[in-house]
């Protein structure tokens, strides 16, 4: 079956991801991510793809021009269902370009700031949250008739420290797994600044693939020949959403010092104050 010369009509489909979201509406692809809303037609768009690991993410390619890569947005998808159905109502519903010259498509994406999101939450997110706090409430109650006074208190105030260890030594440990891995497998390329949203820059980089994709910078990047618009990024081939910009040595010791002073000291506190007092108890 020969494609029509126009663009079909969309089916009304919805995907929430962990970065923003994505709906198909009319003959546009829509699409909410880091406070920015681009409206993307389907005479801009070269393909939609399912990516990722768990094939849930969605990436919409937009044409370029003159041998230049168009831009590439990416939604990173909770249902693997859902991004396979916009994958194909997108790619179903692309006019046939036959004989039309191949001017570029990103000066067809419009861009507006995205409407508030209402926070409801994530049901997985809200899930873990009541869990932790039945454990947390029952414990207490556990360690105030059985343990006396003291371990309660204890149990009740270390919440704070045990928070705060967690997320210091987990961020450095997230961290040093993905360097660990683009240590092995990793690419380095150079960075271009792209723009600046609530106070963070995003940077952009082409694949080996000639997929443009984004980065969020860390505030300590190193700045290739002093040039603050430049960056070296070091992304996994295998799994391009994980890519990480070279940090400066002196960030570098001061973050792990950081850890070993701060983030295991608060965390040794933290797990002593509340899981120690019910082990002991039991």
């Amino acid at each position: 079956m020969t494609r029509s010369s126009e663009p079909s009509l969309l089916p009304s489909l919805t995907l929430r991801g962990a970065d923003g979201r994505i709906w198909l509406q009319g003959s546009t692809v829509w699409l909410d991510r880091d406070g920015v809303r681009r409206r993307i037609p389907l005479e801009a768009i070269v393909q939609a793809r399912v990516t990722g690991a768990s094939r849930r993410s969605v990436e919409i390619v937009v044409r370029g021009s003159g041998g230049v890569p168009g831009p590439v947005f990416a939604i990173t998808g909770r249902d693997a269902s859902g991004a396979g159905r916009i994958v194909e109502a997108v790619n179903g519903a692309l006019p046939e370009r036959a004989g039309r010259a191949a001017a570029g498509g990103a000066e067809l994406v419009e861009v507006f700031p995205a409407e508030p999101a209402s926070r409801r939450g994530d049901p997985r997110a809200r899930a873990v949250a009541c869990a932790f706090l039945a454990v947390y409430a029952t414990g207490l109650v556990v360690l105030a008739v059985a343990g006396g006074s003291a371990p309660a208190m204890l149990w009740g105030l270390g919440v704070m420290p045990l928070a705060l260890g967690l997320m210091i030594v987990g961020t450095a440990a997230v961290a040093l797994r993905d360097r660990w891995v683009l240590r092995d497998r990793g690419v380095r390329v150079v960075a271009v600044f792209e723009r600046s949203a609530r106070r963070k820059q995003y940077f952009r980089f082409i694949d080996q693939e000639g997929v443009s994709r984004e980065i969020l910078a860390d505030y300590a990047a190193k700045r290739l020949d002093g040039r603050p618009q430049r960056i070296e990024v070091t992304y996994d081939p295998q799994r391009p959403q994980r890519a990480l910009a070279q940090l400066r040595v002196s960030a570098l010791v001061l973050r792990t010092l950081g850890v070993v002073v701060f983030g295991l000291p608060i965390l040794a506190i933290g797990l002593y104050m509340v899981p120690y007092q019910l082990v002991t108890l039991l």
